[in-house]
Protein backbone atom coordinates (compact mmCIF):
# COMPACT_ATOMS: atom_id res chain seq x y z
CA UNK A 1 0.00 0.00 0.00
CA UNK A 2 1.18 3.60 -0.64
CA UNK A 3 2.50 5.70 1.75
CA UNK A 4 0.41 7.76 3.91
CA UNK A 5 0.25 11.91 2.12
CA UNK A 6 -2.48 14.25 4.18
CA UNK A 7 -4.47 15.57 0.82
CA UNK A 8 -4.48 19.09 2.32
CA UNK A 9 -0.64 18.80 3.38
CA UNK A 10 -0.31 22.09 0.99
CA UNK A 11 -2.49 24.62 2.79
CA UNK A 12 -1.87 23.37 6.66
CA UNK A 13 1.61 24.51 5.43
CA UNK A 14 0.22 27.87 4.56
CA UNK A 15 -1.38 27.91 7.75
CA UNK A 16 1.39 27.30 10.10
CA UNK A 17 3.36 30.10 8.55
CA UNK A 18 0.25 32.24 8.59
CA UNK A 19 0.18 31.38 12.57
CA UNK A 20 3.90 32.25 12.65
CA UNK A 21 3.39 35.70 11.30
CA UNK A 22 0.38 36.45 13.64
CA UNK A 23 2.61 35.13 16.68
CA UNK A 24 5.22 37.36 15.53
CA UNK A 25 2.84 40.20 15.42
CA UNK A 26 1.31 39.60 18.68
CA UNK A 27 4.93 39.41 20.13
CA UNK A 28 5.66 42.64 18.53
CA UNK A 29 2.20 44.10 20.12
CA UNK A 30 2.92 42.67 23.37
CA UNK A 31 6.45 44.68 22.70
CA UNK A 32 4.97 48.28 21.83
CA UNK A 33 2.96 47.66 24.67
CA UNK A 34 5.14 46.81 27.22
CA UNK A 35 7.02 50.14 25.92
CA UNK A 36 4.04 52.25 26.07
CA UNK A 37 3.51 51.34 29.70
CA UNK A 38 6.89 52.47 30.20
CA UNK A 39 6.60 55.60 28.62
CA UNK A 40 3.40 56.35 30.82
CA UNK A 41 5.57 54.97 33.74
CA UNK A 42 8.13 57.52 33.30
CA UNK A 43 6.15 60.57 32.13
CA UNK A 44 3.93 60.43 35.16
CA UNK A 45 7.29 59.99 37.38
CA UNK A 46 8.53 62.98 35.53
CA UNK A 47 4.83 65.16 36.17
CA UNK A 48 5.32 64.08 39.98
CA UNK A 49 9.07 65.42 40.28
CA UNK A 50 8.37 68.43 38.26
CA UNK A 51 5.84 69.86 40.77
CA UNK A 52 7.49 73.23 41.88
CA UNK A 53 8.60 73.90 45.52
CA UNK A 54 5.82 75.93 47.40
CA UNK A 55 7.02 79.28 48.47
CA UNK A 56 7.07 83.17 47.02
CA UNK A 57 7.46 83.27 43.29
CA UNK A 58 7.54 86.03 40.81
CA UNK A 59 4.71 86.15 38.37
CA UNK A 60 7.23 84.68 35.55
CA UNK A 61 8.33 82.18 37.40
CA UNK A 62 5.12 81.20 38.17
CA UNK A 63 4.09 81.42 34.34
CA UNK A 64 6.83 79.28 33.63
CA UNK A 65 6.13 76.72 36.09
CA UNK A 66 2.37 76.74 34.69
CA UNK A 67 3.73 75.80 31.73
CA UNK A 68 6.03 73.43 32.62
CA UNK A 69 3.36 71.53 34.33
CA UNK A 70 0.91 71.91 31.55
CA UNK A 71 3.61 70.73 29.23
CA UNK A 72 3.96 67.53 31.60
CA UNK A 73 0.29 67.21 31.38
CA UNK A 74 0.13 66.53 27.74
CA UNK A 75 2.70 64.57 27.50
CA UNK A 76 0.59 61.92 30.19
CA UNK A 77 -2.26 62.68 28.16
CA UNK A 78 -0.54 61.50 24.97
CA UNK A 79 1.50 58.56 26.77
CA UNK A 80 -1.80 57.30 28.08
CA UNK A 81 -3.73 57.44 24.82
CA UNK A 82 0.26 55.43 23.03
CA UNK A 83 -0.46 53.14 26.28
CA UNK A 84 -4.60 52.80 24.73
CA UNK A 85 -3.29 52.35 21.26
CA UNK A 86 -0.67 50.06 22.06
CA UNK A 87 -3.25 47.61 24.10
CA UNK A 88 -6.11 47.99 21.81
CA UNK A 89 -3.45 46.46 19.14
CA UNK A 90 -2.19 44.07 21.09
CA UNK A 91 -5.99 42.86 21.37
CA UNK A 92 -6.10 42.78 17.64
CA UNK A 93 -3.12 40.85 17.63
CA UNK A 94 -4.21 38.32 20.00
CA UNK A 95 -7.28 37.46 18.44
CA UNK A 96 -6.15 37.26 14.61
CA UNK A 97 -2.94 34.97 16.22
CA UNK A 98 -5.88 32.56 18.17
CA UNK A 99 -7.53 32.21 14.86
CA UNK A 100 -4.73 31.08 13.19
CA UNK A 101 -3.91 28.56 15.64
CA UNK A 102 -7.44 27.19 15.44
CA UNK A 103 -7.49 27.16 11.56
CA UNK A 104 -4.22 25.32 12.57
CA UNK A 105 -5.22 23.25 15.11
CA UNK A 106 -7.85 21.57 12.97
CA UNK A 107 -6.08 20.89 10.11
CA UNK A 108 -4.34 19.21 12.73
CA UNK A 109 -6.87 17.12 13.81
CA UNK A 110 -8.21 16.79 10.42
CA UNK A 111 -4.74 15.03 9.37
CA UNK A 112 -5.12 12.82 12.48
CA UNK A 113 -8.70 11.38 11.88
CA UNK A 114 -7.75 10.79 8.02
CA UNK A 115 -4.02 9.17 9.17
CA UNK A 116 -6.29 6.71 11.69
CA UNK A 117 -8.61 5.95 8.71
CA UNK A 118 -5.74 5.47 6.40
CA UNK A 119 -4.44 2.62 9.09
CA UNK A 120 -7.16 1.29 9.25
CA UNK A 121 -7.78 0.77 6.25
CA UNK A 122 -4.07 -0.85 5.37
CA UNK A 123 -4.69 -3.04 8.83
CA UNK A 124 -7.78 -4.19 6.96
CA UNK A 125 -6.55 -4.86 3.33
CA UNK A 126 -3.34 -6.71 5.18
CA UNK A 127 -5.44 -8.53 7.01
CA UNK A 128 -7.04 -9.28 3.76
CA UNK A 129 -4.15 -10.50 2.42
CA UNK A 130 -3.44 -12.74 5.07
CA UNK A 131 -6.84 -14.11 5.23
CA UNK A 132 -6.58 -15.08 1.56
CA UNK A 133 -3.37 -16.54 2.14
CA UNK A 134 -4.74 -18.81 4.88
CA UNK A 135 -7.71 -19.84 2.83
CA UNK A 136 -5.93 -20.91 -0.15
CA UNK A 137 -3.41 -22.99 1.74
CA UNK A 138 -6.64 -24.51 3.72
CA UNK A 139 -8.35 -25.83 0.30
CA UNK A 140 -5.34 -26.40 -0.63
CA UNK A 141 -4.25 -28.79 1.63
CA UNK A 142 -7.87 -30.44 1.65
CA UNK A 143 -7.80 -30.87 -1.99
CA UNK A 144 -6.17 -33.89 -2.72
Amino acid sequence: MKKYRFALGSVMRVRRIAEEQARAAFLEAQREADEAAAELDARLAAIGAARPTPGLRSGNQFQGDREHLERHRRAVLAARAAEANALEMLGAARSTWVEAAAEVRALERLDERKRSEWVLEVTRAAQMATDEIATTRRVAEETP
